[in-house]
């Protein structure tokens, strides 16, 4: 007998990958839109009473208004690193094993963060905007060299790790904050350990690839953005809810700082919502997140501003890599192992 799934999120790029493996031992259905306590109510009572593995990727909430309705969901699995939006004593509760994928996208992201800090510096989406207008102005894009730029990097994990040896081949001065400091990257790649002040008052480019813990949540405010330099630009490619959004937009308008590149936003589940499911998140969501959204398509209109939805992972390569861990863990998983078991 096979094991019904239900895959929510489920994206084009993810259609190859099931047309050249096969899984006969699932019964998949799959579903572009998320899931959560309102798109759940849309299923037929015989994927509630019979599913077993559900896949999901940080745009569906999980909490226990969700999982009522699976009376015999075994598993939760999501399709990134990120649990946040996962209710995780909800699901012990209820005896379902959550898993999720590691380290899937490590040289994606951080190719995407030097892709985004080139574009500010160089002032390219400026320069390709003006060009579609018809109009030129080159004193408006001249730009700088990386090896003369100092490079702040806050969280020296596997990503953070990448973008510092990445920094170093472009002869940049390397400054990081984290609480474990990395041997080899200050013996092979001249990274300077510092606290964050020192980090933000000499760096002309901050980049975050801090994990989102109570520790971490709005790392950088008005006071971090106000010690950075006003020439300096702040990358995001980790998790939104590392900046305090209103903060940024006062502190970019306000000229304190020269702009900013952002993969991730706050409350982005509906900031990168389709226009077929806004309506649906709006709805389940609180004013404090509308505001934030408010303020981001603010953000998104400023020329010295790059908004990107949450893409800096989503090469194929790392797709395929986080379907095939995902499936290998599933699989683990109901033989009684807990590869990529996070509960």
């Amino acid at each position: 007998m096979s094991i019904k799934m239900l895959i929510f999120d489920y994206k084009e790029a993810e259609h190859d990958f099931f047309k050249k493996n096969k899984f006969d031992d699932f019964d998949i259905t799959f579903f572009k839109e998320s899931l959560n306590e309102i798109t759940v109510h849309n299923l037929p009572d015989e994927y509630l009473k019979n599913t077993s593995v559900i896949s999901i990727f940080i745009t569906s909430k999980i909490d226990e208004k969700v999982l009522a309705n699976f009376p015999n969901l075994m598993i939760l699995t999501t399709r990134s690193t990120g649990i946040n939006h996962i209710n995780i004593p909800d699901c012990c509760n209820r005896s379902i094993k959550v898993l999720n994928v590691e380290r899937y996208g490590n040289k994606s992201v951080v190719q995407y963060t030097f892709g985004l800090i080139i574009a500010l510096t160089r002032k390219i989406q400026l320069a390709t905007s003006d060009i579609k207008a018809f109009k030129f102005e080159y004193n408006k894009y001249v730009g700088r060299e990386l090896d003369k730029l100092t490079l702040g990097v806050i969280g020296t994990g596997a990503i953070g790790e990448g973008v510092c040896k990445i920094a170093n081949a472009f002869n940049m001065k390397i400054l990081a904050y984290d609480v474990v400091h990395k041997g080899d990257l200050i013996e092979n790649y001249h990274v300077e350990y510092t606290d964050k002040e020192t980090l933000l008052k000499h760096s002309d480019i901050v980049t975050l690839h801090a994990p989102l813990t109570d520790q971490t949540r709005e790392i950088i405010t008005k006071r971090e953005l106000a010690i950075m330099k006003p020439t300096a630009y702040l990358i995001n490619t980790s998790r939104g809810e590392l900046i305090n959004t209103e903060d940024l937009y006062n502190a970019i308008i306000g000229e304190n700082i020269a702009g900013a590149g952002l993969d991730v936003i706050e409350c982005e589940d509906i900031s990168f919502s389709q226009n077929n499911t806004l309506v649906t998140k709006i709805e389940t969501s609180n004013n404090n997140c509308i505001e934030k959204v408010i303020l981001t398509r603010k953000l998104a209109q400023l020329d010295n501003v790059i908004i990107t939805p949450h893409i800096a992972y989503s090469t194929q390569d790392s797709i395929d890599r986080i379907l095939k861990i995902t499936f290998e863990s599933v699989k683990d998983c109901l033989q009684g192992g807990h590869t990529n078991q996070i509960n």
